[in-house]
């Protein structure tokens, strides 16, 4: 094995053991060095898909070899995926997984390590594991477990101090002495807050019942995390595009509070309802034509959503099949708007191409990206029939 990675020892075969007993639908094998623990969750069948990444590349060379050849040999369809990455860095934004697995460097710095570059965590050997831990809550599934391995070296009252910080909830699945230290293994869930659906870096949104003109709504009431939430702008873009149709109904902003509510959107996101068994092909052309409506609309308005290239987080349809856009906080006026053409690069993505194939739906990405370049240069008003061509 390359000396560059981490050959598996007494803390990768104590969280093999978790892995074997827990890992369950999307994987993510975090740091994955050799690859043993992702090739362990591949042998699970309650896992469906898994997602190898490590900051070494190296490691990732390493661990595709050995993945694939595993999977070969056993006879195993499940997908697997390898991805260069320092943590979470090039991770998709909207990537989430079921069971997150991190066997990380946690020894404290030592010059005399000759190994340093794969044991050490930082100068007091948690700094890799606390970045973690905050990185990881984006990309856990609602009910999703993280199995971490980690050394009483790596102080265990500064990680168990950030889980209570950061919501986790532990337990205690594996431990073991080694030498002159004391191996961990946690399951971590998170803990779940019945009324926050969501946390951004700016703002918490928070699902209410309140009494609106006498009768009860359900409400997404949007809070300021920090400073840097701008509540006031927000009310103000969804006030606006209300009047076009777009968005949830604004229901009030609080500007003592800096709090912003609307009614609350209940559905699916929007690759979640593309991909659902129960979307058809017709279903999805209606979508299509509505959503493509909205943003030209946008367009018309001057006004920039920002995110379209990848509105996973932004577009709910609901269980009446209308889309609605959300979060407005980083709307912006300007002369040239991009959200027709950050849409078309949406569609012509590969992953989109994917989902709309097993749909029926050919999608002739070379005439969408003529469309973007053209109305880039001269927007125009059939520019979402022109796109519809494109997609039969």
């Amino acid at each position: 094995m390359n000396k560059t990675v981490y050959e598996p020892q007494e803390d990768s075969l104590l969280l093999l053991a978790a892995v074997k007993k827990y890992a369950r639908g999307t994987v993510l094998d975090m740091g994955c060095g050799s690859g043993i623990q992702g090739i362990t969750a591949l042998m699970n069948r309650n896992v469906t898909a898994i997602t190898f990444a490590d900051i070494n590349p190296s490691a990732i060379t390493h661990a595709k070899t050995a993945a694939t050849a595993a999977a070969a040999t056993a006879a195993i369809r499940t997908p697997l995926s390898f991805v260069h990455s320092d943590l979470f860095a090039t991770i998709p934004r909207e990537a989430l997984f079921d069971t997150i697995i991190f066997n990380p460097p946690y020894l404290p710095d030592d010059e005399y390590d000759a190994e340093k570059h794969i044991t050490t965590g930082g100068k007091e050997g948690y700094e890799t594991i606390l970045r973690f831990l905050q990185e990881a809550k984006d990309h856990l599934a609602r009910d999703g477990i993280i199995l971490l391995l980690f050394s009483s070296l790596s102080r265990k009252s500064v990680i168990d101090k950030a889980l209570r910080e950061l919501s986790y909830e532990k337990n205690l699945v594996g431990k073991t002495h080694v030498f002159m230290e004391n191996l961990y293994v946690y399951l971590l869930k998170r803990l779940q807050d019945p009324d926050v659906i969501f946390k951004g870096h700016r703002g918490i949104v928070e699902k209410k019942q309140i009494l609106h003109h006498g009768k009860p709504l359900v409400v997404a009431v949007k809070r300021p995390r920090g400073t840097s939430y701008q509540g006031k702008k927000e009310a103000a873009f969804l006030q606006l595009l209300n009047t076009h149709h777009i968005g949830p109904q604004f229901i009030a902003y609080d500007a003592v509070s800096n709090t912003l509510t609307m009614a609350f959107i209940e559905g699916d996101r929007i690759v979640d309802y593309l991909e659902k068994s129960s979307t058809t092909k017709k279903d999805i052309m209606t979508f299509l034509r509505e959503i493509l409506g909205q943003i030209a609309t946008l367009d018309a308005l001057h006004i920039n959503k920002q995110e379209l290239t990848n509105p996973y987080k932004h577009i709910i349809v609901t269980k009446s099949r209308d889309p609605v856009f959300i979060d407005f906080e980083r709307c912006h006026y300007t002369p040239l708007p991009k959200n027709i053409t950050q849409f078309i690069q949406f569609l012509a993505s590969k992953r989109m191409n994917t989902i709309l194939k097993k749909k029926m739906i050919d999608v002739d990405t070379q005439t969408l990206h003529d469309i973007a370049r053209k109305y880039k240069r001269h927007p125009t008003q059939n520019v979402a029939a022109d796109i519809m061509q494109c997609m039969r």
